[in-house]
Order: structure tokens, then C-alpha cells, then sequence
């Protein structure tokens, strides 16, 4: 086989390859989220990994190509690469269940398993993509002089193309078509313009057999999933996550997120309130204000707390206006499509939390955060002294702010240090139990809470039965309680070593 490539077909190839990396990459947090989250940890596996194996490559590549400079052995290490990409879906799935099928009781379990995660599935295709660079070099030497102009601009090109593979997969391919599909178009990619490097080779036969079955993995289902009594009703991979709306056999309609377990939003099928729904306890919140007039719910999700709020409150406080701010504009649209929230229900802005809270001018009398990422991570941004400050300038006198924190156990320290944290903002602050298994509410505020107030909730009222509950459970935290906890701030929250400490610790032992 000739060697001598044109100078334009290796600029185009060593693009491709380029872009390729950068694709494997974005889409490996996509492929990585529903079983190991995206943690901070999962995020520096990928990326050590990543770049561990582009050095290897360079090194193994640069040997390689001094003692074999063909051409050939070029086009069917990109080759092989492309079949490998090919199969990070169904191969990589494999893995990370086979990873997550025995889960130990302790937090180095997500450090080790998804370390191994990204070698075994995601290291080996670009270890061989990073060999590209020196071959191509190599390949030019014989047949240029300007080889320092030449293999500048070939760097150049694989940046660009990496450039296209981050921004292409991240901002486009993903939202419009799916982590899945972006992989596949650039495994084709891969596989075709090896192929064409290889076209007058025998080998050129066998990048058709390999490019007919990636190509029909565009048209396989997504092998969701879901239990027998469930049914999907939508899914899509979002800008900021993998989305589905998932109906139960009882006709409950639930929004969850990245394949978990943890409901973001519901619309229950029978009237009337459920009981073990935490979202219900926050309908108890206006009538610890004299005049609940503005109300802002940060992560309003697909909106049931709004909806809530303007279904069972609003009668008794006509004036009431909710507003509520939510980061992905596909939930928003879900939130209308599928989970009953209505135009006149509250106003839907979308928008991150702490973007909104600190370039409004309005003033409100609650201000409920519930925003989540990856289904169980609080962000970090969202939980700290600063962040509460801000929340603080924009409540009237009277206003409180109302936090859900998912944790096991009442003691757990990341409850205990978000509610030290507000209580550096707020001097009354309060833990609740609620409704849900998990979930406890913290109540900050400027001025002692009105539990008097609780009494314009009417006998008949369907908030009525979460009186008890209130009244029983909440509980004014002390300096005694958060002696041992620690004070959140913009430059130290680790709510995702908190987090993870606390699941893991939460697992028996096994025998």
C-alpha cells in the first residue's frame, strides 16, 4: 500500500480523530450518570483517564510509527478504534452493571468503580485514536521539508476537530439525538474515513461489513429500563440529563431523571393529596406568613409543588403568585405536557437557581429550594452561606426560605450542615421531618416562625392532617446539635462527599 497520503486527507483524518476523542469523552459522563452519578470523582476518572490514555497513546503511537511507518497499519488502528466506539453502549452497559451489582459499604466504592469503568470501556478506543497524531507525522516527514509548519498544522486540525467533538456532541448531537447516537455517528465517522484510506487495500470489504451493522444501531430502540407495571411515555436525553416520564400500572405519572429511582415530579392519578408525598408539606408553608402574596419555588421541576400550591392554597389566598425556576426548559414543557400544570398556575422561568435569585429585584414572602442534580446530589452552589445571604435580601420581613434534604437518618452530617449553614443567615431555623421516606424540610427565617398562623388552616381543608405533623415534628435547631457540624461556603461545599458518605454508610454490612 502507498503510504504517501495527501497532505489535505491527513488534515481531514487527524479532524476526525480529534473530534472523535472529545465525543468519547462528553458522552462518557452520559453513559457513566444513571449508575455512578456525576460527582466530581466520576468526572476526574474521566478526564485522568482520558488524558492517561492520550498519553500513552502519543508515546506508544510515536515507537510504533518509527518502526512501522505504513499506512496501512495507521488505517486499521483508527479502524479498530471505530468498532470499539461502536460498541461503548452495549459493551459499556455490560460493564458498569457487572461494576455496580455488589455494592460495598464504603464511599471508595464509586472512586474504584468508576475508575475501572472508564478503563475498561472508555481508555482502549482512545489509547488508539492517540496514536494517530505521531503516525501522521511520521507519515509526512518522508515527503515534506516543512515538516515543523506540517506537523503544526496537523495539531491545529485535531484541536479544531476536538473543538467540533465538545461542542458538536455537548450542545447538539446529544439534545437533538442522543448520547447513544452521537456515538455511533462517530464511530461512522471513524470506520469511513479509515475506510477510504484503506480503499485500495482487500481490506476495504470489511469497512463496508463493520459500517452495516453501526449504521443499524440507529434504528434499534432503546432498551429502557423499567419494570412490568411501568410504561414509558417519553424520554429523551436533554442538554442537562437523560429524562423520562414513566407511567405506573395505577395510572400515577412520575418524572424521573437518568434511569434512577428518585421521582422528581408526579401527578398522582386519583384526586386528592397522596399520602408519603413530601411536596404536600410545603402546602403548610403560606399560612406561617400573614400575607403569602409572592412565593418562589427554586427547581420546580415538572411543577408539582406549584400546582399543588394554586390547586389547595390559592382559594384561601387569591393574591398568591408563584413563581417558579427551573434550569432545563424540557422538563418545563413536560411539566405542562404531562404532569397537569397549567399557564395560570404560576409562572415557569427558566433559568439556573442562583442566577435568578441574584439578578432579581423582587421581593418574596417564601422562597422554597428544591433543586437537585443527578437525582440525589444538592449543588454546591445552592447550599452555601452566600447563597443564602442572597436569599435573605430578597425576602420581606416575615418571609421564610424552606429547603428539602434527602438523608437516612435525622443525625446525618450533610443535614446537619446545611442547617448550621442557614443558620448563619437566618437566626430561627427549624428541621421538619416530612412525608417522604427520605426527606426533611429545613425552615429558616428572620423572624420566629407564626405557629399561630396555623390556625386559619380550615377543618376541612385537605392540608389539615399535615398539621399534626408540623406540629410534632418541628423542631428549632440549637448550638448544641450543630456543635460538630460544618459552615457551607462558596469555597468549601463538599455536599458530594457528604452525600455519598452518607449512602454508603447507610448500606449493612454484608454477612
Amino acid at each position: 500500500m502507498n503510504n504517501h497520503f495527501s497532505i489535505r486527507f491527513l488534515y481531514l483524518y487527524v479532524f476526525i480523530t480529534g473530534a472523535s476523542v472529545m465525543a468519547i469523552e462528553i458522552a462518557a459522563s452520559r453513559f457513566l450518570a444513571p449508575y455512578f452519578g456525576t460527582s466530581m470523582i466520576v468526572w476526574a476518572n474521566i478526564i485522568g483517564l482520558i488524558l492517561l490514555s492520550l498519553s500513552l497513546g502519543y508515546w506508544v503511537g510515536g515507537k510504533w510509527a518509527d518502526r512501522w511507518p505504513s499506512g496501512k497499519l495507521l488505517m486499521m488502528l483508527s479502524l479498530l478504534s471505530g468498532v470499539l466506539v461502536s460498541l461503548l453502549p452495549l459493551w459499556g452497559s455490560f460493564i458498569f452493571q457487572f461494576l455496580t451489582n455488589g455494592i460495598m459499604n464504603t464511599p471508595v466504592w464509586i472512586i474504584f468503580c468508576s475508575f475501572f469503568a472508564v478503563l475498561i470501556v472508555f481508555a482502549p478506543p482512545v489509547f488508539l485514536l492517540a496514536m494517530v497524531s505521531p503516525f501522521a507525522i511520521r507519515l509526512v516527514s518522508d515527503q515534506s521539508k516543512d515538516i515543523g509548519r506540517v506537523a503544526g498544522n496537523l495539531y491545529a486540525c485535531s484541536t479544531l476537530g476536538s473543538l467540533l467533538g465538545t461542542f458538536g456532541t455537548a450542545m447538539i448531537t446529544i439534545p437533538l439525538l442522543g448520547a447513544r447516537e452521537s456515538i455511533y455517528i462517530w464511530s461512522a465517522a471513524l470506520i469511513v474515513i479509515s475506510g477510504w484510506g484503506l480503499r485500495h487495500t482487500k481490506q476495504r470489504w470489511l469497512v463496508l461489513l463493520l459500517l452495516v451493522p453501526v449504521l443499524s444501531y440507529f434504528f434499534i430502540n432503546d432498551n429502557v429500563s423499567t419494570s412490568a407495571n411501568e410504561k414509558v411515555l417519553w424520554s429523551k436525553d436533554t442538554f442537562y440529563q437523560y429524562v423520562r416520564v414513566v407511567e405506573a400500572s395505577n395510572g400515577d405519572i412520575s418524572l424521573v431523571y437518568n434511569e434512577g429511582g428518585g421521582v422528581q415530579s408526579i401527578r398522582r392519578a386519583k384526586p386528592g393529596l397522596h399520602t408519603g408525598d413530601y411536596y404536600n408539606d410545603y402546602l403548610v408553608l403560606p399560612y406561617l406568613t400573614n400575607s403569602p402574596d409572592q412565593l418562589l419555588v427554586l427547581g420546580s421541576a415538572g411543577g408539582t409543588i406549584p400546582r399543588l400550591l394554586a390547586e389547595y392554597v390559592k382559594p384561601q389566598f387569591p393574591n398568591m403568585n408563584v413563581t417558579g425556576i427551573e434550569l432545563d426548559p424540557e422538563v418545563i414543557a413536560l411539566g405542562y405536557q404531562f404532569m397537569g400544570l397549567k399557564p395560570e398556575d404560576a409562572q415557569i422561568v427558566n433559568q439556573d437557581a442562583r442566577v435568578f435569585i441574584s439578578n432579581t429585584n423582587q421581593k418574596y414572602d417564601i422562597i422554597v429550594v428544591d433543586c437537585y442534580s443527578q437525582q440525589i446530589y444538592i449543588p454546591a452552589h445552592l447550599s452555601t452561606v452566600q447563597f443564602f445571604d442572597t436569599l435573605r435580601l430578597h425576602l420581606n420581613p416575615d418571609g421564610l426560605t424552606a429547603l428539602n434534604v434527602n438523608v437516612t437518618t435525622p443525625d446525618s452530617p450533610l443535614l446537619l450542615a446545611m442547617a448550621k449553614t442557614v443558620k448563619q443567615v437566618f437566626p430561627n431555623t427549624y428541621i421538619v421531618k416530612s412525608s417522604g421516606q427520605y426527606n426533611y424540610m429545613i425552615v429558616g427565617s428572620i423572624r420566629p416562625l407564626q405557629i399561630d398562623n396555623f390556625n386559619r388552616i380550615h377543618l376541612n381543608s385537605p392540608i389539615h392532617p399535615y398539621l399534626e405533623q408540623w406540629q410534632k415534628g418541628l423542631k428549632e435547631v440549637n448550638d448544641e446539635l450543630l456543635a460538630n457540624a460544618q459552615v457551607l461556603t462558596d469555597n468549601h461545599a463538599p455536599t458530594e462527599m457528604l452525600t455519598d458518605s452518607m449512602i454508603f454508610g447507610s448500606i449493612p454490612d454484608r454477612p
